[in-house]
């Protein structure tokens, strides 16, 4: 007996989404009838037989997709950039909610649950409440995006800060320097990690005499902070790694304000690749998390897992096989699982000498 044919197997034999061969399946709007019929023709052909109890369950769904971030952070915006142009390719709806001093991540998510979004991507969240996350996870589709999943069974899409650090250790030790202090994200999710990953490239270059880590954050304010504690110490280092754009923004611009020419007396380095970090007065060096990337990952995982618990029956593994060699998936105990994204780096003239 033939392996069951399933939404996955006629989107794998068409080339679609697995999203638009649902849609176009179920007779939903938004699908070209030419697609529909291509669709069609192809289920037919592979003998494809919809589940009944799959039908009733998706009368009672939405199929509508929700994404909860930080207002004022640009590397999010990037991402919920990347989220909106996912959701155009994969024939889904995406609702948005914004956590601010006056409405927290739980507001956020009751307001999108009460529209009815069958999956949530939480972008960054402000903590690591395993207890919260859990919760969120039982009642509906969860992805945790640009931070560790905290709790069981909650898929997460994560860059590889590792490999993002050591590079630019390596780039700046290839620049003769050896005096590379760390401005730290301080309560930031991504801290310790992206923490842990710079103290081991300095080890890894023999430096470990030279490290030195700089409490942060991840605002301009908080690097124009801490590089003013490295100016009143009187010994600056030859280079700043800062946890990300916006704190090497602020670092950079009080070096400047106190007479310190970048890169002549000091090298600084971002982390996310933002565009402001790219305008001529700034030209910071900084690596590219690959938004783009990491957001249709954690969109397209969200949307899998939302046709899971209506009963679909999808593939996780099969959903992601479009990101090949881009991608490092992890499966966990709890059969949740880790997509890892590879950064690059983004080499400007605020690491190079002249």
């Amino acid at each position: 007996m033939g392996a069951k044919v399933t939404i996955s197997s006629v989107a794998k034999a068409t080339g679609r989404s697995i999203s638009t061969v649902s849609a176009a399946l179920n007779g939903a709007s938004g699908v070209a009838e030419s697609t529909r019929a291509e669709i069609l023709q192809a289920a037919q052909r592979l003998g494809y037989s919809a589940d009944p109890n799959a039908q009733q369950l998706r009368r009672r769904h939405s199929g509508m997709m929700g994404v909860v971030l930080t207002a004022g952070q640009a590397f999010q915006v990037r991402l919920l950039d990347a989220v909106y142009a996912a959701a155009t390719d994969l024939n889904v709806d995406v609702l948005v909610a914004a956590t601010t001093a006056n409405h927290d991540q739980d507001a956020g998510v009751g307001a999108l649950l009460a529209r009815h979004c069958e999956g949530l991507v939480l972008i960054d969240p402000d903590d690591d409440d395993s207890e919260r996350q859990g919760r969120i996870g039982k009642r509906v589709a969860t992805v945790v995006l640009s931070a560790d999943a905290a709790a069981s069974g909650v898929d997460s899409v994560i860059s590889r800060d590792d490999v993002g650090i050591s590079a630019s250790v390596d780039h700046l030790v290839l620049q003769g320097v050896n005096r590379i202090t760390y401005i730290d994200g301080a309560s930031s999710n991504a801290c310790a990690r992206r923490t842990r990953a710079y103290r081991q490239a300095m080890k890894d270059h023999g430096l470990e005499r030279y490290i030195q880590v700089v409490s942060g954050g991840t605002s301009e304010a908080d690097g124009a902070r801490a590089a003013q504690q490295l100016l009143d110490s009187g010994d600056l280092p030859q280079a700043l790694m800062c946890f990300n754009d916006h704190c090497a923004i602020g670092a950079l611009m009080e070096l400047v304000r106190a007479g310190k020419r970048v890169p002549q007396d000091i090298l600084v380095m971002g982390y996310d690749g933002i565009d402001l970090a790219g305008v001529s007065a700034l030209d910071l060096s900084t690596v590219d998390q690959d938004a783009l990337l990491m957001s249709r990952a954690a969109l397209k995982l969200a949307h899998v897992r939302s046709l899971q618990r209506r009963g679909e029956s999808v593939s996780v593994s099969e959903a992601l096989e479009e990101f090949g060699d881009n991608i490092h998936v992890t499966m966990k105990a709890d059969k949740s699982v880790c997509v890892e994204v590879k950064p690059r780096m983004i080499v400007r003239s605020s690491t190079k000498f002249l």
